[in-house]
């Protein structure tokens, strides 16, 4: 194979890996239900929120705010701390007091939003509350507690430099009145001199205090400008119904897809043939479709012959022109739990075995609870050949239709059936058959229940394992492959069965395993090539070498 085939494996496990999360679709859809729902009750007991919006333009400290260049360096603002300043718990406790709302502080800090646009100095107030009116009366008390604060900031520091420059001022106006009243006295000389230059000096430094005292108070100390008033919002800003449901489905969606991705990591039946394969390490010989209400145990042969027919005849051919079974004729039919219907294809292979002219035994191993002689259309054979043993009792003749016959020896009560089946006489049954048309088919009960089907293995020339395609689990597989290997078994492979028509709860919480195998190079047991013995045709139904062994038509249908 070349190197180029193995990318296009990639689709194909993308669409596997799909189907394993698809196949449990209940917890999928109830993700989806329960978010949606969650999302309802969200709008509908979280109520409607409303969002108020007001602007302001801040202002600088400035001496001429209408003059460019009117505010120094170190007079500018930040909005980052404007900004701060507008969520402090300072404003928030003076937006209560202004509204007389005994809520804390914290709690109406909690709803408030302040942004500050890019290269603009304006700050945002954005107030939810669950109604339009506090909403518009929060966020204005928000805008004139930050506004008031700021401005009221700004005016104590202007009268604390004040009083400190007036405490200043006072000694220096003092002192300039002793040396007035001492120059007029003086008579000149010196001394005068001497103090009128020490007025001239005071008379200056009074004069740069008296400046500054000016220049702070004409500050403008205006803190900024409301340029939009926080009005009622017409319509909440929470989002609506379809919106919240929306999101819960995504949500729960989500969910859903966890927690069937959990499921079936955790699940311990097989998903896909692929894994029948791995753990029985035996190829899948067949899939039977789902069976129809009403149909008989035996279907090959019978008016009709449907789906489930033809797949039985297609499985009946793999084994007649497979090198590790044909020409030892023995074939052991078991399932490894009760949930298998061995029985139906140990009956039904026996029948396409006849279909094709070949001389059939179909064994009930079942020595515990036989039933087929109450469910197969027999009429007396050929009596008792040697009264005894249950292996020398009595056989049937069961009707297969227009298609053929075949023999029955019908399963009794023993005391010990382990005993029985390995007993001398039956093995001389199995080992009967010497020539290649020549068939014993067996059926026993489920391997993993009792040990019956394991005294039938060592001896039988081949095993085929039947497994509900919906029940069998990994381990189950697993342990079958031990014990049939251990007992000195052959197993020749798996006949997949659909069962009935599944409940539609299983089907809408389960989807089933998939049915395409892994990639090309998937190690399975080796068929031979078809050696293909002319049949002469019977009647209604045409001869069976027209289709190749190795063609798995049955994995199509259904």
């Amino acid at each position: 194979m070349s190197v180029f085939d193995e990318p296009s494996e990639e689709p194909d496990q993308l669409r596997d890996q799909l189907r394993q999360l698809f196949r449990y679709r209940a917890l999928l859809l109830l993700g989806l239900v329960l978010g949606m729902l969650g999302g309802g009750a969200v709008y509908l007991f979280g109520g409607s929120t409303y969002t108020a919006t007001g602007e302001v333009v801040v202002h600088a400290i400035s001496t001429a705010p209408f003059e460019a260049g009117g505010v120094s360096v170190d007079k500018q603002i930040s909005m980052g701390t404007e900004r701060q300043i507008a969520q402090s718990a300072s404003v928030a406790a003076a937006a209560a007091k202004a509204l007389g709302d005994t809520a804390e502080p914290a709690v109406l800090q909690r709803d408030l939003r302040v942004s500050n646009p890019p290269e603009t100095q304006t700050l945002m107030f954005e107030y939810s509350a669950d109604s339009p009116r506090r909403a518009a009366a929060l966020v204005n008390a928000f805008v004139h507690a930050y506004l008031d604060y700021r401005q009221n900031a700004a005016t104590q520091r202007i009268e604390t430099t004040v009083s400190k420059l007036s405490d200043e001022l006072k000694p220096l106006t003092d002192q300039r009145k002793v040396l007035d009243r001492r120059i007029a006295n003086a008579g000149g000389g010196t001394a005068q001199a001497t103090d009128e230059s020490e007025r001239s000096n005071i008379i200056s430094e009074i004069a740069d205090l008296q400046g500054r005292i000016s220049s702070l108070k004409s500050l403008d100390t205006t803190p900024g400008d409301i340029v939009r008033k926080g009005d009622p919002p017409a319509f909440p800003s929470s989002p609506g119904l379809a919106l919240l449901m929306l999101a819960g489905a995504v949500a729960g969606l989500a969910l859903g897809i966890l927690a069937a991705w959990i499921r079936s990591v955790l699940e311990p039946r097989v998903r896909s043939v692929a894994d029948v394969q791995d753990n029985l390490r035996a190829p899948v010989l067949g899939i039977l479709p789902r069976r129809r209400g009403g149909e008989a145990l035996l279907e090959v042969g019978r008016a009709g012959r449907g789906n489930r027919a033809e797949a039985y005849r297609t499985i009946a051919f793999r084994l007649v022109h497979d090198q590790r079974f044909a020409g030892r004729g023995s074939l052991l039919i078991v399932a490894p739990r009760e949930n298998a219907d061995a029985v139906s294809v140990a009956v039904n292979l026996a029948g396409a075995f006849a279909e094709i002219g070949n001389d059939v035994l179909l064994v009930e191993a079942n020595l515990r609870t036989p039933e087929l002689t109450g469910r197969l259309p027999l009429r007396p054979g050929h009596g008792r050949p040697v009264p005894g043993s249950w292996s020398d009792g009595e056989r049937l003749a069961v009707e297969a239709g227009v298609d053929g016959r075949f023999d029955l020896l019908p399963g009794r009560e023993v005391p010990n059936p382990a005993r029985a089946l390995s007993s001398p006489d039956f093995a001389r049954l199995l080992s009967t058959p010497t020539d290649p048309n020549e068939n014993v088919v067996v059926v026993t009960g489920p391997l993993l229940s009792h040990a019956d089907g394991l005294a039938v293995a060592k001896q039988a020339a081949g095993v085929v394992v039947v497994c509900d395609l919906n029940e069998v689990r990994r381990d189950d597989l697993d342990r079958v492959w031990e014990l049939i290997t251990g007992a000195g078994g052959h197993i020749l492979g798996a006949v997949l069965d659909k069962g009935s028509h599944r409940r539609p709860l299983r089907g809408l919480t389960d989807g089933g395993p998939t049915q395409r195998k892994h990639g090309r190079n998937h190690a399975r047991a080796p068929l031979a090539a078809p050696v293909v013995t002319p049949q002469p045709p019977r009647a209604g139904h045409p001869p069976m070498g027209g289709a190749p062994a190795d063609v798995d038509s049955t994995s199509l249908r259904g």
